[in-house]
């Protein structure tokens, strides 16, 4: 076995992750610790596997530095309370697991996770259905926009072991 697939199990585990998250943040409005700080772990994790067995410590660095700034800044936004902190560790975990593979895949997700929650906000609004201080639960948006994107990564790995 390829050890580079270790480096999209953690893709894979928050892809296991999504369903309990969504459907937790939908009903509660909350992503328990034990499934972002399991995603935090696991992507922690296989990205030093992947890096030690490759010598791939640049990625290694990205992915931390990702998910330093993630926190930092998420850390931020909780204080002013414009986001909850189970996203910015759920949004740590996934970070760590893109940024492995490339830093621009961290943006894209979260241009999808960000843009996705942002109009579905805005229809809810012109409908009636949500006031512009509604709570909205952001984790199902952010799953959406990182499944999507770690599509990318997984989908490449398995392709060129095909035609190789």
């Amino acid at each position: 076995m390829n050890i580079a697939y270790v480096s999209v199990a953690p893709i894979l585990l928050i892809a296991i992750l999504s369903i309990p998250l969504a459907v937790i943040d939908i009903r509660q409005h909350r992503l328990p610790n034990v499934f972002t700080y399991t995603a935090i772990s696991g992507s922690l994790l296989a990205t030093f596997i992947t890096s030690a067995a490759t010598d791939r410590w640049v990625e290694f660095g990205s992915a931390l530095v990702a998910g330093l700034l993630t926190a930092i800044i998420g850390y931020l936004l909780v204080r002013i309370k414009a986001i909850g902190m189970g996203d910015i560790k759920l949004l740590i975990a996934m970070h760590i697991s893109l940024a492995w593979h490339s830093p621009v895949l961290v943006l894209m997700s979260l241009g999808l996770g960000f843009g996705l929650a942002t109009i579905v906000g805005v229809i809810g609004l012109a409908i009636g259905r949500l006031r512009p201080r509604s709570m909205m639960p952001l984790g199902p948006y952010l799953l959406f926009g990182f499944l999507l994107v770690g599509a990318i990564p997984s989908l490449e790995l398995f392709t060129v072991a095909a035609l190789s």
